[in-house]
């Protein structure tokens, strides 16, 4: 379970973020919403440990949790980039296969077979030595959620996952977070799509601009 108290950030002199407090179930997906002005991502980056804050409390599992330190060391929460930020110049094999070999030291081979897997899980076996500049853009934010889950995180983040897509694609992604929620993976979800969290939220945490 990861539980914020109090979380405080300011940029610039401007609070962003003021006494955010809420805890996510482990196997839960929580979607946090607001307008495009309250933080949704600077949330988001806090939690993965891409950016500090300024005060407040994280645990995970009732343990104190330093985002930027132990999520870099022990890479327990994985994030899909709303703009996906696949490497152009690998595969998509390749994408997801990195870095398990780089960052968690697993073999090459070891690496390979886990990402042909997820790949296969994600309907994208066929895709495999496909570069990016070549798939169609639902094609590539399922590369980029097999590439956090190449990693095992306990937790996975979405910033903006239908932002990207086609009205006709939303309701696959919904569906693929749903399948992910059924295997008990823990997901948080930031969205400005109230009708996308609807369909996918077992909890709804609601960020307000500030003043």
């Amino acid at each position: 379970m990861l539980k914020l108290e109090k979380i405080n950030k300011s940029i610039e002199g401007r609070q962003i973020l003021k006494d955010v407090s809420f805890e996510v179930v482990e196997g839960q997906t929580l979607c946090i919403v607001g307008p495009s002005n309250a933080g949704k991502t600077t949330l988001l980056r806090v939690i993965a440990g891409l950016g500090s804050f300024d005060s407040g409390t994280i645990t995970l599992n009732n343990e104190p949790f330093d985002p930027e330190v132990d999520n870099r060391s022990k890479g327990v929460i994985g994030v899909v980039f709303q703009d996906f930020r696949l490497f152009p110049h690998l595969s998509t094999l390749e994408n997801v296969s990195l870095a398990p070999e780089l960052v968690a030291g697993t073999d090459q081979k070891q690496s390979r077979q886990e990402a042909l897997s997820l790949l296969a899980q994600l309907d994208l076996a066929d895709k495999a030595d496909l570069y990016p500049y070549q798939l169609s853009g639902g094609r590539k934010q399922r590369v980029a959620i097999a590439r956090a889950l190449a990693m095992h995180p306990q937790i996975l983040c979405y910033d903006e996952p239908t932002s990207a897509l086609d009205p006709s694609l939303r309701d696959n992604v919904a569906s693929l977070i749903q399948q992910l929620r059924n295997d008990q993976i823990t997901q948080i979800v930031v969205t400005h799509d109230l009708a996308f969290a609807e369909k996918i939220a077992d909890q709804t945490y609601e960020l307000a601009a500030q003043d």
